[in-house]
């Protein structure tokens, strides 16, 4: 039975298309998606917790991996889920803490004075990337550790086809990052970041429009987005609906 958009929603993650370098391991009441540097867990209905949390703890140390993020809907059983991973060591996400589920099926709102264009070469997903890690305040640490993992999948990536990345010009300065990735019935929004300096102009919106666009130049004319607390407000008002709240958890193994 296919999922409602409400559905995908909640979890966008499990029913994204394959994309390079992720696994989805579909177990016992959950999935759990690892990808190059950690992995994110998906719960449904789990009966036994500490059974779940320990097998995660062990493919993800298998997997050299730094912490797993537990993504909790709001129709998870059982309803106590966050108290008991707290209770086993995990511990509530800061960055954010929760995100609102939003779904869009009419055409957003354009922003005709920017420029968006597909990340078409190596040498352009290194420049937007950057734009996303400065919107983001990401360490240069932290850049370095990510840098290689991300260019590295850049090729599998564009052969998989189901990932696609659009870059934002106002007045010909690189300002803007988005990603969307695709799904059976619809697609989905993974970040919006723009510089600063450049917000007010309509960039955000823009990248949002061509989303859009590629949504409906593929036969799936329907966005979904669990979004942060600072987009989901914008995303209301450029016509997105919101269905609900998902949970977010750190094991930091």
């Amino acid at each position: 039975m296919a999922s409602t958009l409400k559905e995908l929603a909640e979890h966008i993650e499990p029913n994204l298309l394959p994309r390079a370098t992720f696994e989805t391991l579909r177990q016992d009441g959950f999935v759990y998606v690892a990808g190059p540097l950690s992995a994110n867990l998906h719960p449904y209905r789990i009966d036994d917790i500490a059974k779940a949390v320990e097998w995660s703890r062990s493919e993800s140390r298998r997997r050299g991996h730094r912490d797993i993020e537990w993504w909790i809907g709001w129709s998870t059983a059982p309803v106590e889920l966050g108290e008991r991973l707290l209770e086993l060591g995990l511990a509530r996400s800061d960055d954010p803490p929760t995100l609102t589920a939003l779904t869009c099926t009419s055409e957003p709102p354009a922003a005709p004075g920017i420029e968006i264009r597909r990340v078409e070469t190596l040498a352009d997903y290194r420049a937007a990337l950057e734009v996303d890690w400065e919107v983001w305040q990401v360490s240069e640490e932290e850049r370095a550790k990510r840098r290689e993992a991300e260019l590295e999948r850049f090729e599998p990536m564009r052969a998989t086809g189901n990932v696609h990345h659009f870059s934002a010009f106002l007045e010909g300065r690189n300002v803007g990052f988005g990603r969307a990735i695709d799904m059976e019935s619809a697609v989905a929004l993974y970040g919006g970041a723009v510089l600063p300096e450049a917000r007010g102009h309509g960039v955000y919106r823009a990248l949002v429009h061509a989303r859009w666009e590629h949504a409906v130049a593929r036969g799936t004319p329907a966005l979904v987005v669990q979004a942060g607390p600072l987009s989901a407000p914008i995303l209301g008002g450029l016509g997105f609906t919101a269905h609900g709240d998902v949970q977010l958890f750190k094991d930091r193994l």
